[in-house]
């Protein structure tokens, strides 16, 4: 289990350190690359070396925040850090080896299962990029554009452009020192909450087409077959953020969307959840967690069947609320 650290201490672990490597998740989000891309560059202005251990999942709509910072495969450091890592199984399969040898974790949900040596969580913060600016602050690092985009980046993307409802006074602050520092937040507003492919719109519409309810309409469930989207060769960002759609549905307090991994062919399942439904407890029943609103796990079996379990472990929770 990990020891509990604050922001100031953890930066302290890291200015001790010469060589640091910095893990992301698998499927990264704007969260996990932003805060290990600006966390990397500050440490990279103190002097540190520091890299981003390369990501097989990453995808180029998110791959410009690391350019320049990904890690040789010959780099051994001093220190291994995790950020918005709540689990060891959610590293890439090409970072499997860190299992066991991650000293510190940058995270901010409540289901950290306590893998790294040490462990600074912010259980109320609204994205990792709060965190590793907490952590930024204590270095005493100021931040330039790249690391004001990277952050901005981090904390938008973690709340829905500031509109889901773990949105804090911080994420604001972190929003207005990007823009005051010159940040093109439009541009980057457009790219993750606007544009959309041409796969991303038959994706939605055959998401809605398939959706099913129950709990009088409160439960809106839908699913994504493996062989179909192979065949209209959708990618993870057409994939990113699905289930946030089905909250925009009047009467929905929770939605689930079904992807099957190209690997095993598993469900992978985000639930999102208006309050005071429980996402995380709805997930945590299958080996899953999150947050209270947004939440995930992963499920054997054909997709019907799945969706039917989601849905019945979401109406037990909404029977509590």
């Amino acid at each position: 289990m990990s020891r509990r650290i604050d922001a100031k201490t953890a930066a302290a672990r890291l200015r001790e350190a010469q060589s640091i490597l910095i893990l992301t998740h698998r499927r990264p989000d704007g969260d996990t690359v932003g805060s290990a891309a600006a966390l990397c560059r500050g440490l990279n202005r103190m002097g540190k070396q520091a890299f981003v251990f390369p990501n097989e999942d990453l995808t180029p709509r998110l791959g410009f925040l690391l350019e320049g910072l990904l890690a040789a495969p010959d780099f051994v450091p001093d220190r291994i850090c995790a950020v918005d890592i709540a689990d060891i199984s959610l590293l890439p399969d090409s970072a499997g080896g860190f299992a066991g040898r991650v000293d510190l974790c940058l995270d901010h949900h409540p289901s950290n299962v306590g893998y790294a040596r040490e462990l600074a969580l912010e259980e109320h913060a609204a994205a990792a990029g709060e965190v590793v600016w907490a952590v930024l602050q204590a270095l005493e690092v100021v931040p330039d554009l790249p690391m004001w985009e990277a952050l901005y980046i981090a904390v938008s993307t973690d709340t829905g452009c500031f509109k889901f409802s773990n949105t804090t006074p911080l994420a604001h602050r972190i929003a207005a020192g990007a823009i005051e520092a010159g940040v093109d937040f439009h541009r980057y507003n457009h790219i993750f909450f606007e544009a959309k492919s041409k796969n991303r719109f038959l994706i939605e519409k055959t998401m809605f087409d398939k959706m099913i309810f129950s709990a009088d309409g409160r439960i809106a469930c839908s699913w994504l077959d493996r062989p179909w989207l192979d065949s209209i060769g959708a990618t993870d960002d057409d994939l990113d953020n699905l289930a946030t759609l089905t909250m925009a549905l009047e009467g929905v307090d929770c939605g689930i969307i079904l992807t099957q991994n190209k690997k095993d062919l598993a469900c992978k399942a985000s639930v999102r959840t208006h309050k005071p439904a429980d996402a995380s407890r709805i997930c945590r029943g299958f080996g899953g967690g999150g947050h209270p609103r947004a939440a995930g796990c992963t499920l054997s079996g054909p997709p019907e069947e799945a969706a039917k379990r989601l849905m019945t472990a979401a109406a037990a929770e909404l029977a509590l609320c």
